[in-house]
């Protein structure tokens, strides 16, 4: 992911270039997520999400309210959901540019390692979009 490529005791140089790069092509991976999915639904989560949320912030954060559950079903998962699976599909893009553009063996082990310590603390339901680019 993206913020694995942050400096730590155990990281490898990346060219500010490099790192620009991976951001782009996060995004392209939001653009292509975008194209592959339902058009009349992408845009009625875009158009009920902050409704949702507006209701979650008065009601005392009640995920049961019957106003809440009918729009998940109409969005097809609550809002965080909804973001994690689209924001997961511009980090696996950026992963994949990243195993193009990195050449030394030895900072491809150090990076998909990092990337799976990341998966492995904050997107589990995720991992295995993520293995399928480390597998390639």
């Amino acid at each position: 992911m993206v913020y694995s490529l942050a400096p730590d005791e155990n990281s490898f140089f990346v060219s500010r270039n490099i790192l620009a790069a991976a951001k782009i092509a996060h995004e392209f991976g939001h653009i292509k997520q975008a194209s592959t999915t339902d058009s009349a639904l992408y845009q009625l989560q875009n158009q009920l999400i902050p409704t949702y949320n507006k209701i979650l912030l008065s009601n005392g954060h009640n995920q049961d309210d019957p106003r809440l559950v009918e729009l998940s079903k109409k969005m097809g998962g609550i809002p965080v959901q909804i973001w994690e699976n689209r924001e997961y599909w511009g980090e696996v893009n950026a992963m994949r540019f990243l195993r193009e553009r990195i050449v030394k063996e030895s900072d491809k082990r150090t990076l998909f390692a990092r990337i799976t310590r990341t998966v492995d603390m904050y997107a589990k339901g995720y991992a295995d979009r993520f293995d399928q680019v480390a597998k390639q």
